[in-house]
Parts: structure tokens; C-alpha cells; sequence
């Protein structure tokens, strides 16, 4: 549900529907800032150059419970540094001189028509995103003070936002962020012209240290979470029956004593893709069962033969000899100013040294799994995903043209 103010741009907005009707009906402050382009064009950042770009009038969710309670919005996917889900929602709420213990992070579903880019590489996360997200934490700041300002009948220049509180300073009032956020939710969004940033002094968080990763615990126990943000991982999604397999090149494979484990409901080979892969498989054997411990004993059953392709035989030691060999040979020279070899000869002092830097995987810890439903009897058929992926935008377009469906609108 979306309101739009008569007034101005102000745009209303909670993603979830039970969540709008439970905020109307308690008085809830649900709130999108949509800003002026120009403070996007503060800086130069490449964001502009991103499939679907940054949306110029960044929709970061904002929601005030009754109760106090700040559910900020996080658009990005969690790469496990804390930028996605602890740096940016808490520089929203640096900007709303928010409380961060009575914070909460929600995330966002793949849908870059609404938020713009959400490709999370390149560590560009905080650097496009700074700027719009202190803006819209600012213009919320600003709202609730306004909104105090109205209620008390006092000038604005009196009433100041003060952690988590509005205080009207000569006479020492307050009012809590929960006590106004349905008065809020009525005002339009100020101009930028109006919204004015902390100074560092006064910021709370950024640049402290001091804010703990959200999801680290929930992370070492094994209780992540999932984009569109649910409080599990894509191998505890109940209803789709997760796939459990290895990711090789098969040549053949025998599913006969697979299929013969209770629980196990099929064995599917997936087709490897042509290079590069981009989303798609690699190839390999899918278990589908009711059951985690059936899909994997299922697993340990096929027969499956091998073929490891060019790189079967790849040794890391041996690779590192070959690169040494490699740098020691002459090379093409690109662009040639003053003479190395005599400088090196006839200087008093040479330091050599060579350093090596061994393969780092870019990977999760743990094998990660998604799972696809279809929804029962649409016409035409509406698939949902759940999946981990940093590109939920190009993942999602990738997996339409696979099933042969259209990408959501």
C-alpha cells in the first residue's frame, strides 16, 4: 500500500501488506523520502552507470512503530561485512538521531525498478549510498519535529530531535518518536534546502566503531538470514524441497540406489552452461527430497562418473612455478621512460623481494542453496525465489528466461 500526499512528494510506503494495515491501524509513521536528484550529484561515483543506476529519489524505508520501534530498510545484499544490513540502515538512523536498541533492520526484496541498483560488488554499497541515506534520515528527523512544532503550537527554531525523543528546549517537553509518528506521517517530505545534516561532532555512530555487525551471532549460529529477508537460509525454506548435490561436469551417472532412499521424491540432472556461467548452473546432479539428511544419503548413493575437463589435473604448487617462470621472462613493454637496468647497476643499495599471494575463494561458508515455488494455479505462472545472490536483479531475469516467464513489474 502507497499513499501519496497531496502536499508534496511524500510517499508512504511498508512492504508489507499485514504490516500497513496493522501501522493504520495503530498510527504508525511509514515513510519513503524521496529527495531531489542534486544530492546524488554531490559527488562522482559510477552509480549513474549501473544497470537500473541509483534511483535519484532513494526509497529507504523508514518505519515508526507506536511503540518507538525504527524498522529501517536495508536494499542491499549482506556480503557478512555489515555494510548491507548494520552500516547503512545505521547511518539512517545516525541522521534520525535514532536509538539504535530500539532499531530493527528489514530487508528488502530483489526489485530494483523500486530501489535502484542492488548488484552488491565492487564495494559500492556504501559509497553510492552514503549521501541518499543520511538525507532520508535527516528529512525524517526533520518530520518529527515538525510534527512536535505543531502539536505544542511553538515555533520550530524551539523543538530539536534528541535520541529518539523530540524536546521543545525552553520548556524542557518531550515527546517520544513513537508518540508522533502518525502526525509525521501526515507532512510532506521538507525540500533539501531544508533538511540540514549533523556535523561529525554530533554523529552518534558513523565513524565510531562502536555498532556491533546486526546479524554476527545470528550468523555464527547458523541462523542467517535470506533475501527478501526471512529468518532463515535458503536450505531451511520449508515447501520447495531444496536441491542437495555436487557441482561437477557429469559424463554419466547411475540414480538407481538414489531413488531407493525413503524421502527421496527425484534425481535430476542439470545441464551444464557455456562460459561463462554468469547465474546460470554449472551442470551437475540434483537430489530432490523431504528431507536434508534423505538428499544427502541420497547423494552418497549415486554412481556418478566424472569428467574434470582441462583442469583436472591442477595443482596450486605447480601453478605457482609457473607464474614465477612467467615473471622472470621478458615482457611486453607498454611504455618505456629512462634506462632500469643501468639505474639497478650502478645504484649503492638494491632490495629485492619477492612476495606470493595464494588463492583466497570468494565464497560462503557453507554450500548455498535456493529454492524456487510456483504458485498454485496462476495463470500465467508466477514462480518465487528465494536465493542468495549479490545480483537479485540479474539473477531474477536470468531465472525468467530459464522457466520462460516473465520478470515481475
Amino acid at each position: 500500500m502507497t499513499y501519496h500526499s497531496p502536499h508534496s512528494s511524500v510517499v508512504l510506503t511498508n512492504i508489507s501488506r499485514r504490516g500497513v494495515l496493522k501501522g493504520l491501524a495503530a498510527g504508525s509513521l511509514v515513510l519513503a523520502a524521496q529527495l531531489p536528484s542534486r544530492a546524488l550529484a554531490e559527488y562522482k561515483t559510477g552509480a549513474a552507470d549501473m544497470p537500473n543506476g541509483v534511483v535519484s529519489d532513494p526509497h529507504v524505508f523508514i518505519t515508526i512503530a507506536p511503540d518507538g520501534t525504527v524498522s529501517i530498510l536495508a536494499a542491499r545484499a549482506e556480503m557478512g561485512t555489515g555494510a548491507a544490513r548494520t552500516t547503512l540502515p545505521m547511518i539512517v538512523a545516525d541522521e534520525l538521531d535514532a536509538d539504535w536498541s530500539r532499531v530493527r533492520v528489514v530487508q528488502s526484496p530483489g526489485d530494483e525498478k523500486t530501489y535502484g541498483n542492488q548488484d552488491t560488488d565492487g564495494s559500492r554499497s556504501v559509497r553510492h549510498f552514503i549521501q541518499p541515506m543520511r538525507q532520508c534520515g535527516a528529512a525524517a528527523r526533520r518530520m518529527l519535529e515538525q510534527a512536535a512544532s505543531r502539536r505544542w503550537g511553538v515555533p520550530l527554531a524551539e523543538v530539536g530531535a534528541k535520541f529518539h525523543e523530540v524536546v521543545h528546549v525552553p520548556s524542557g517537553r518531550k515527546l517520544g518518536y513513537g508518540e508522533l509518528a502518525a502526525e509525521a506521517a501526515q507532512l510532506p517530505v521538507p525540500p533539501a534546502s531544508e533538511i540540514k545534516l549533523k556535523d561529525a561532532s554530533a554523529l552518534r555512530y558513523i565513524g565510531t566503531g562502536k555498532v556491533p555487525i546486526v546479524d554476527l551471532k545470528r550468523h555464527y549460529r547458523r541462523q542467517s538470514y535470506l533475501w527478501p529477508g526471512r529468518d532463515v537460509t535458503g536450505d531451511e525454506v520449508r515447501g520447495g524441497g531444496p536441491p542437495a548435490g555436487s557441482w561437477r561436469r557429469v559424463a554419466s551417472y547411475d540414480a538407481s540406489d538414489a531413488l531407493k532412499v525413503s524421502g527421496v521424491a527425484k534425481v535430476v540432472e542439470i545441464k551444464g552452461t557455456p562460459a561463462p556461467a554468469k547465474f546460470a548452473p554449472l551442470g551437475g546432479i540434483a537430489v530432490i527430497a523431504d528431507t536434508t539428511w534423505a538428499a544427502l544419503k541420497a547423494r552418497n548413493a549415486l554412481k556418478i562418473t566424472w569428467n574434470d575437463g582441462p583442469n583436472g589435473t591442477y595443482d596450486s604448487g605447480t601453478y605457482r612455478a609457473f607464474l614465477e617462470g612467467q615473471v622472470r621472462k621478458p615482457g611486453k613493454v607498454v611504455r618505456e621512460a629512462g634506462d632500469a637496468d643501468r639505474s639497478l647497476a650502478s645504484a649503492a643499495k638494491v632490495i629485492t623481494a619477492e612476495y606470493y599471494a595464494p588463492h583466497l575463494a570468494h565464497a560462503t561458508m557453507e554450500p548455498p542453496a535456493a529454492v524456487a515455488r510456483m504458485a498454485a494455479g496462476a495463470n500465467p505462472a508466477k514462480w518465487e525465489v528465494w536465493a542468495p545472490v549479490q545480483s537479485p536483479g540479474g539473477a531474477r531475469g536470468d531465472v525468467a528466461a530459464a522457466l520462460g516467464v516473465a520478470p515481475r513489474t
